[in-house]
């Protein structure tokens, strides 16, 4: 004789010997769902204590053997069921009453138990806020975010789970085998080489620990990856489900032959078949069963709907994933239209601040060309700002009236440093090299120059410099017929060669000189200032994939076996065990396409009390796949993404430096920074009137000053306007640039 039994609290028992009621014992099992054992004792009193206290562990085995021929000592048989007392409903009538105890498996533990992950705060410390970054783990290290496969994902919750338990001297309600732990702890370290049996994270580095030889997750979840899933928060079934819902023909479930029961997530490919007989006069009692051809796509085309950040600015980008029966992105393959599986996902793209700054550039005129653009480079504010040049009252002419010519400027290096292109070092003094002539041919008006900034792809440089010119000149009272006062020439040699007026002085030969900033950046050739923009600080997007390996094939290959829905029913005598949630159905003695068709079981009930085995197969049923586009629900109630780097970083940003300006532009340089120990005092012969005879020029460096007090003994003067003319001077209302030149 066979026994059907319940152990509890170490006494194993038979159905009988604990009160069941044999027509109502019934126990189903589910694909991610609850397993479930059900029994009702008649005639208990609804009053009594319970016979089973709320949570108290059991196991359900059947086929079992006396050992003794007594219901106390069993052997051989299987295990059906193990897990915990949850449910008791008590009823009772007038003429009866009764207790219905429910079990549930494994499941009833991931369905309450919320699953949590670390994230860091702004005090370093890590925090479990409940809301969870699916597909991300800081496993490692809490302020090392990295991406992971769904198998990952999977191993995580069920590790978490069993880290929980562990912590809190609770015995584990289900094992597994996935990744090989590290002295029990998950660990996805990475050495960057692929060895054998190894498989790789989201960028192909090798991981250092493998998956398992024989895995309950499946080895092919291990390298499928999902973008990250930034959800509310969550019990670890409802995780588990969220992690499976674009893999339709993957279950879940408990092999209870294990203590504890195994988890297995296998995929149906790697299901074991199984024949059940149709029409057999021996066990078979009853068929159901559709074809789901509405649920195979034609093609799958997955639209990543990419945000991008670029200081503070939001800009969105496309990219198109498409699988069909043609491969990646065939035009031979639907891209809309029917039983097209088509869908967007919203990433996170980069995140990009960049500092930008600009230089007004001048070309450096007072070399080459004639005498009416060297005075101009002179005289002008973007160049040597010489207001003396700036009208004909300064002619360019010999003792004899004749034009002379304004010689090309001479460069010389402003302090000791560096080397030039040739390597040749630069002394203080010394006339610029050749190359270094031939790199800085502009001057720098306004801005400042940052070793970060480039130009055609070179180094932007920068060097100080002073531009000197001996000229042969005159000097008059006022400019020459038919020119204006504080204009240029009209005719350069016209009024070079002028005589009106009278000359203040002899004819001489002078020096002026300026120091300014060159470089090898140009204005660009609408006039603007060159522009030159750098990366301060930047957040890498999500990776995706796109063709072999990218979500779109991986779930038209998923789609593309034909899926059935349907019923089947065989009466036994004692339970054959021979179909589980872990083989795929065929059936023969009917249609040939049957016999092969692999058919996904979805759920097994077995009735204790009349000995049937209902098996029911389809789809998954929290996917509702009644409509191909509810396989894609992953997604319906996705949070908005924020970037899941703050799980292990609560700042959501990689670091990025900018540096300080290289040179803040030359003493002379208009809008420049002011160097107060190199401006320029000067006496007029009208004070306040810069247009006026220049009587004298002082560069007043404290050394000057120093010379000229060591030469002289002055006499204090006290003389209000020439004060208020040297205010003006000092404190000029952007009439009277700063400027450095010797007397003349």
């Amino acid at each position: 004789m066979l026994f059907d039994t319940l152990e509890y609290d170490g006494s194993e028992r038979s159905f009988a010997h604990w009160g069941f009621e044999r027509t109502s014992v019934q126990c189903a099992r589910h694909n991610l769902r609850d397993d479930i054992f059900r029994a009702t004792i008649a005639g208990a009193s609804v009053s009594a204590d319970p016979l089973f206290p709320f949570e108290a562990p059991v196991i359900i085995r059947t086929g079992r053997a006396s050992t003794t021929g007594n219901d106390d000592s069993f052997s051989g048989g299987a295990t059906k069921f193990s897990g915990k007392r949850v449910g008791m409903e008590a009823a009772a009538s007038g003429r009866a009453q009764g207790v219905t105890y429910e079990f549930l498996g494994p499941w009833y533990d991931l369905a309450n138990t919320h699953y949590l992950q670390t994230f860091q705060g702004a005090a370093i410390l890590p925090y479990a806020p409940g809301e969870v970054v699916l597909n991300t783990s800081t496993a490692n290290s809490l302020n090392a975010l990295l991406f992971i496969s769904i198998g990952d994902q999977l191993q995580a919750i069920l590790q978490w789970l069993l880290d929980q338990y562990a912590a809190q001297g609770m015995a584990a309600p289900f094992q597994y085998v996935g990744r090989n732990l590290n002295s029990g702890a998950i660990d996805l370290s990475v050495t960057g080489t692929a060895a054998v049996g190894a498989n790789t994270d989201k960028s192909g580095n090798a991981y250092d620990f493998h998956v398992n030889g024989s895995p309950t997750i499946d080895a092919a979840l291990f390298a499928q990856f999902l973008p990250s899933y930034i959800a509310k928060p969550m019990m670890c079934s409802q995780a588990l489900q969220k992690m499976l819902e674009l893999s339709p023909r993957t279950n879940l479930c408990f092999d209870y032959s294990t203590t504890p029961p195994t988890v297995y997530v296998r995929s149906m490919d790697n299901f074991s078949p199984v024949s059940l007989a149709l029409f057999n006069g021996v066990d078979h009692k009853s068929l159901n069963l559709k074809r789901r051809d509405d649920l195979v796509a034609r093609a799958v085309v997955i639209t990543y709907r990419i945000t991008n950040t670029v200081n503070g600015k939001q800009v969105i980008d496309y990219a198109i994933d498409k699988w069909g029966a043609h491969g990646a992105n065939s035009a031979s393959d639907p891209g809309a239209g029917l039983r097209v599986l088509s869908e967007t996902i919203d990433l996170q793209g980069y995140n990009l601040t960049t500092t930008t700054a600009q230089m007004d550039c001048e070309p450096l005129a007072c070399r080459g060309g004639t005498n009416a653009t060297k005075r101009a480079w002179w005289a002008g504010r973007r160049g040597g700002e010489q207001a003396k040049f700036s009208d004909s009252r300064v002619r360019f002419q010999d003792s004899a009236f004749a034009e002379t010519t304004i010689p090309d400027a001479t460069l010389t290096y402003a302090t000791t440093a560096g080397t030039d292109a040739d390597s040749n070092p630069r002394v203080a003094g010394a006339a610029l090299s050749s190359a270094d002539l031939a790199l800085f041919t502009n001057r720098i008006v306004r801005g400042t120059h940052h070793s970060w900034m480039t130009t055609g792809g070179n180094p932007v440089r920068s060097l100080k410099v002073r531009v000197s010119v001996k000229t042969e000149h005159a000097l008059y009272d006022v400019v020459a017929t038919g020119d204006t006062t504080g204009q240029l020439p009209a005719s350069e040699s016209a009024s070079n060669t002028a005589t009106n007026g009278s000359r203040h002085g002899k004819v001489n030969t002078g020096e002026t000189h300026c120091d300014i900033e060159l470089t090898n950046a140009a204005n660009a050739l609408d006039g603007s200032p060159f522009t030159a923009t750098t990366v301060a600080s930047s957040t890498p997007g999500e990776l995706y994939i796109i063709g072999a390996g990218g979500i779109a094939q991986y779930l038209f290959n998923a789609l593309l076996p034909f899926q059935y829905d349907g019923e089947y029913a065989k009466v036994e005598t004692n339970f054959a065990n021979n179909v589980g949630l872990m083989n795929a159905i065929n059936f023969t003695g009917a249609r040939g396409e049957w016999t092969t068709m692999n058919a996904q079981p979805q759920s097994i009930l077995e009735d204790f009390g009349t000995r049937e085995t209902f098996v029911q197969i389809g789809v998954a049923n929290h996917l509702s796949a009644g409509q191909l586009s509810s396989l894609l629900n992953m997604w319906a109630f996705r949070r908005p993404w924020y970037n899941p780097a703050v799980r292990a970083d609560n700042a959501a940003r990689n670091g990025g430096e900018v540096t300080m300006p290289q040179t803040a532009g030359g003493a002379n340089a208009t809008d420049g920074l002011a160097n107060h120990g190199e401006l320029v005092t000067t006496d007029y012969a009208t004070p306040g009137d810069p247009t006026s005879d220049v009587h004298a020029q002082i560069k007043a460096t404290a050394k000057k000053v120093t010379d000229l007090l060591a030469a002289t003994t002055p006499t204090p003067v006290d003389d209000d306007v020439r004060q208020k003319s040297w205010i003006q001077k000092k404190f000029p209302s952007a009439t009277n640039p700063a400027r450095s030149c010797r007397p003349f």
